[in-house]
């Protein structure tokens, strides 16, 4: 009797598992493990897609040149300035009138392809010529305040000439020639009703770039006063003479 109890309990009694190895851990499918991977790699895609068209949307505001480059900041709050008001310029001299500073002028108008136009509309970035901005930031191989580039200057690393610089596509196209430059004739027709027509061509062969008057970050200049006086020829609001203009910048890097 006690032998088929004993074996009746035996027999009533669970199987028991064999135990995993010491230090194991039981294996998960692979499919799991791939399904896992790919949602990780498509989140990490889609972190990198957004931030990179936010980078680039905020690329185009003035607030990223100020905020990666802290010596623009004097050009990005010039250019950020209320149009038609009394200002200052990028060297912190008085404007009479902000609306004499292009930066100013052409942020919000009427007269350019573009109603708003940001700094890379102008200032078109380029990669060999960041790199050679940063390169030169990075070591502290510049000068403040900086030194005023032409229109040449700006367009030399895109290998432009520096007309082409007012007429892109995106600003004054309307005074572009079938060579891609200014025409001399357009330009001149667009101010034939003013008493001295500041376009015409006075002198034979002498062209001036566009930037020799008209400034971007500073008081405009009518340049015809470095050699004529013009004493009953007013000024556009703001302007200055060929002569304040050489005091200011004399006084600005002084």
């Amino acid at each position: 009797m006690a032998d088929e109890k004993r074996v009746t309990t035996e027999m009533e009694e669970p199987p028991v598992e064999a135990a995993a190895p010491t230090g194991t851990t039981p294996a998960r499918p692979k499919r799991k493990r791939r399904r896992r991977g790919w949602v990780i790699l498509g989140v990490v895609v889609a972190v990198i897609v957004v931030a990179g068209a936010g980078m680039m949307v905020w690329h185009e505001q003035p607030s990223f040149c100020s905020t990666m480059c802290h010596i623009e900041t004097t050009y990005v709050d010039n250019y950020e300035q209320a149009q038609g008001v009394a200002g200052t310029d990028k060297y912190g001299n008085a404007v009479s009138n902000t609306n004499a500073m292009m930066a100013v002028l052409h942020r919000q108008n009427n007269t350019t392809a573009k109603s708003e136009i940001v700094c890379v509309d102008c200032h078109v970035p380029n990669t060999t010529e960041l790199a050679h901005d940063g390169v030169n930031y990075v070591t502290g191989n510049y000068y403040q305040p900086r030194s005023e580039r032409s229109l040449s200057d700006l367009e030399k690393w895109d290998g432009k000439k520096g007309e082409q610089f007012c007429v892109n596509e995106n600003c004054h196209a309307y005074l572009r020639d079938s060579n891609g430059l200014v025409d001399r004739d357009k330009l001149e027709a667009t101010t034939a009703t003013m008493e001295f027509n500041p376009h015409a061509q006075h002198h034979q062969g002498m062209q001036l770039e566009c930037s020799s008057c008209h400034k971007g970050h500073r008081a405009s200049v009518l340049m015809c006063t470095a050699c004529h006086e013009h004493e009953n020829v007013a000024l556009p609001d703001g302007w200055v003479t060929y002569q304040e203009s050489q005091e200011l910048m004399e006084k600005s890097f002084s």
